[in-house]
């Protein structure tokens, strides 16, 4: 078949299964009380915040803080904060909502194209079990949780296929010259950046874990691609040069409020682990996998255990295994390449033995930077979900034995399969009767109102939300605050702690944002959250009266003048001129690697 037939057949099955997709997870974004997820509360607040700056300041400047929210906090520069992404793109042209519900579609195709394109050109997998492997990937539960709970920051995870496709390159072709060598790295590096500006750094470790196992996967199929390690070590230059400045600040934030008041949570045992892990990537989760969780004093929702790939991924493998062990026994098990084979088992093992809990092993991790910021380790189960897609597309094939139509029929029913374990999945915690909660209609008109104006309502009240007996309510709701004008002293953000543990509230009242005490006005200076000792302050201090100007200039969304270290200003320097150096040895390397 040609590659144009190919190409079509794949963008129809893709956009069948978009709409599939859509029709089973869109209800829930809003539900039938058109509430969204809790967490929704967090991300479309500051989609459009960020849509208010730009408003006020264009596309060539970027919001490093936001008076939206907790009297004023670090906005790009916080890690988990993607002002640079599609995500903030799209809600430059429609509502928050609607740009969440088109993000997840657009993102849901790259993750298929990406898969495909690894899986066909790659691999070398039939067109079949290519097929598979996409519409597995773009099935994929961790995906479509994350997008229906309102985790827009773990998007970015459907470009990992793209991503490892960038390394890799088809067995039966020659060695690739240096201008498609530098062309692939800038890719490499463009799609790392992508996903650090949306805010999936918090999972860049995981991420680059997924890389490693891809790679060592197609290592047992076929050799070891050296040239592999070098693109990623390239494009990893590329893209945290492309990042410096947003890296720069998180990790100046970071210090100044490190994650570790909570302790690490984990399952009790071998048996508990593997259980636990089978149970994500098989089969539909429900709150119940909660108990399993010791040593946690969070509670861990639905969403945290949901990785899922389906079914049809573990029937393939062990009818795949139980062919080969009928034709030569122990033989038909032993992979052709059992170095790269064992180093994928050791890579694959880690996950597991994270989120095994024993006294002496937690307090270790624990210690460790990275792992002990976590509030748990669930989520390096993300590293199992491409590789079991790519080890069921490649047992498709081993089951089809060059049969085209039992080829075809795989694919047809292990997409059924897929779809209606999907379809019958409990989604009542995510639903109205659990997490559904947040009314997003504060966000979506004030956006409305924005764009008809063109000016953004500026900042003037510092507020909270009460309930009964005068208790501060921390409901989603109170970061709508914005769409009116106000800044929820107790707003939600992580950064801060779940239940705001390390937030500095202050000599905050619930006054004018411009009013003053003591020569102290009632709103923050963030700048004092990044870099307090380049601006002679601490953590949580106020703009004073004489910086009257700069605090006007915030609460209407504008640059405001503030110090910040030298490291910091090369950081900034180096990423721009990264971004305008990166077209233009990319488009002389694609201009090279086209000549005859």
């Amino acid at each position: 078949m040609r590659r144009h037939s190919e190409t079509l057949i794949a963008a129809g099955l893709m956009l069948a299964l978009l709409a599939v997709m859509a029709t089973i997870w869109f209800p829930l974004l809003p539900n039938e009380l058109g509430r969204a997820t809790a967490d929704y509360g967090f991300w479309l607040p500051n989609l459009l915040a960020g849509y208010f700056w730009y408003l006020q300041n264009g596309i060539l400047s970027l919001p490093w803080f936001s008076p939206a929210e907790c009297a004023g906090i670090p906005f790009q520069a916080d890690p988990q904060i993607g002002y640079l992404s599609l995500p903030q793109f799209l809600s430059f042209v429609t509502d928050p909502l609607s740009a969440a519900r088109a993000a997840w579609i657009i993102y849901g195709a790259a993750g298929f194209w990406g898969a495909w394109r690894l899986a066909r050109r790659d691999f070398a997998l039939s067109l079949p079990a290519a097929l598979l492997a996409a519409a597995l990937f773009l099935l994929n539960g961790f995906f479509s949780t994350r997008m229906a709970v309102g985790h827009l920051t773990f998007a970015p995870f459907m470009l990992l296929p793209a991503f490892c496709a960038t390394l890799l390159q088809p067995p039966s072709s020659p060695p690739a010259p240096g201008a498609a060598f530098i062309l692939r790295a800038c890719l490499c590096g463009l799609l790392l950046a992508i996903t650090i500006q949306a805010g999936m750094a918090v999972v860049l470790p995981q991420f680059y874990l997924a890389v490693l196992a891809t790679l060592l996967l197609h290592a047992t199929r076929f050799a070891w691609q050296p040239k592999s390690a070098l693109i990623l070590a390239a494009g990893t230059a590329i893209g945290l040069a492309l990042c410096a400045g947003k890296l720069a600040a998180g990790a100046a934030l970071l210090a100044n409020f490190p994650r570790e008041l909570y302790p690490l949570p984990g399952l009790p045992g071998p048996f508990a682990v593997i259980y636990v892990a089978l149970r994500s990537l098989f089969w539909p989760v429900s709150n119940e996998l909660r108990d399993w969780i010791v040593n946690s004093r969070l509670i861990q929702e639905q969403h945290e255990f949901a990785y899922g790939v389906g079914l049809a991924p573990p029937l393939l493998l062990l009818a795949a295994c139980a062919m080969a062990w009928r034709r030569q026994g122990w033989r038909g098990l032993m992979p052709a390449r059992s170095a790269p084979a064992a180093a994928l088992a050791i890579v694959l093992l880690m996950p597991l033995a994270l989120n095994l809990y024993a006294p002496g092993w937690n307090a270790l991790l624990k210690s460790l930077p990275i792992l002990g910021a976590s509030s748990n380790l669930l989520r390096w189960f993300m590293v199992f979900v491409l590789p079991a897609i790519l080890g069921a597309a490649m047992a498709a094939d081993a089951i089809a034995q060059a049969s085209t139509v039992r080829a075809w029929a795989i694919l047809g029913a292990s997409i059924a399969l897929t779809i209606a374990g999907l379809a019958l999945m409990d989604k009542s915690a995510m639903g109205s009767n659990g997490q559904g909660i947040y009314d997003p209609d504060d966000i979506v008109q004030a956006w409305q109102r924005a764009h008809d104006t063109g000016a953004p309502p500026p900042v003037t009240q510092i507020v909270e939300l009460f309930g009964p007996g005068h208790q501060i309510l921390m409901s989603p709701e109170r970061q709508n605050g914005l769409a009116h004008g106000y800044s929820t002293a107790s707003c939600y953000d992580p950064l801060f702690g779940y239940r705001l543990e390390k937030l500095p509230y202050g000599k905050l009242r619930l006054a004018r944002a411009m009013s003053d005490m003591d020569g102290v006005l009632n709103i923050k200076n963030p700048a004092c959250y990044v870099y307090p000792q380049a601006n002679q302050c601490r953590p949580g201090d106020q703009f004073t009266v004489a910086q009257a100007g700069d605090a006007e200039k915030f609460l209407n969304y504008e640059s405001f003048s503030y110090l910040q270290p030298l490291s910091a200003t090369l950081a900034g320097w180096l990423s721009l001129l990264t971004f305008l150096a990166l077209p233009c040895v990319a488009g002389a390397a694609w201009w090279r690697h086209r000549r005859p």
